[in-house]
């Protein structure tokens, strides 16, 4: 469904990234993983149209989409998450949804909404309540369920777990899962917790310094004791043992 060819990218003339090509294959959860700074939320902005691409390509069903603005991605479908910001702090939950849906009729909005509460009980539970009310993951939640109001064909998902509790972060990427499974959705996942994104994802990008190291399979780079290790804190434990994770100063986002 998109696919990223040879990119170059960064902020200004600031280069991030360098060379790197991704495939994202419909219906499925590809998963971005790497240390901190590796580029892996400028990859998303440089898809969106947000960070400068200074060459390269970026391909949505076939159609070149390079540079182009991010309301006009929107519109042919692709709904993006961004790690902090993507909610409206003073506004109701319900008013949070219908700025979501700003592109539909009225009556449509209203109707998706109230799918979104059916979707998410803890929305409907706190619809009146000023999202700057809400828990870390009930703003997570919010903020899933504004990116799927104009029913997104790729959902791009930027580390919905950070700063959650491990109990809270668990239940997020058990909607992540959800939102593939259930709905179908195409998602490309930048995430820090490595470990359980690998886990639910079908195909993993290891960035590094902004290069790739790794593209293939999640549970193969998830079984990989050099990579893995070095890299995301994801240590193998002795044959027929479980996964382990390191206690690690440099961080797996």
């Amino acid at each position: 469904m998109l696919t990223v060819k040879n990119l170059n990218a960064g902020y200004g003339k600031l280069q991030v990234l360098y060379d790197v090509s991704i495939e994202v294959p419909g219906k499925g959860i590809t998963v971005v993983v790497g240390p901190n700074g590796a580029g892996k939320t400028t990859l998303l902005c440089s898809i969106m149209g947000i960070a400068n691409v200074f060459s390269g390509e970026v391909l949505f069903e076939g159609a070149p989409i390079t540079g182009q603005l991010s309301y006009m991605l929107a519109k042919k479908g692709i709904s993006y998450v961004p790690q902090m910001g993507n909610v409206f702090a003073e506004l109701t939950v319900m008013d949070n949804l219908q700025m979501a849906g700003y592109l539909m009729a009225r009556d449509e909005v209203k109707h998706k909404a109230e799918q979104m509460t059916e979707m998410f009980p803890v929305l409907k539970k706190f619809i009146d309540r000023k999202a700057v009310t809400l828990s870390g993951g009930e703003r997570r939640m919010l903020a899933v369920a504004m990116g799927l109001m104009k029913n997104p064909k790729l959902m791009l998902l930027d580390e919905l777990s950070t700063d959650l509790a491990p109990i809270i972060a668990e239940r997020v990427m058990l909607e992540v899962a959800r939102l593939r499974d259930e709905l179908g959705i195409t998602i490309l996942f930048v995430e820090q917790m490595a470990k359980r994104a690998l886990e639910i994802g079908d195909t993993a990008y290891l960035l590094v310094s902004g290069g790739l190291k790794f593209a293939g399979k999640a549970c193969d780079l998830l079984h990989e004791p050099e990579l893995a290790g070095l890299y995301l804190g994801i240590k193998q434990a002795p044959a027929g043992g479980p996964v382990q994770i390191i206690p690690s100063s440099e961080g797996s986002g």
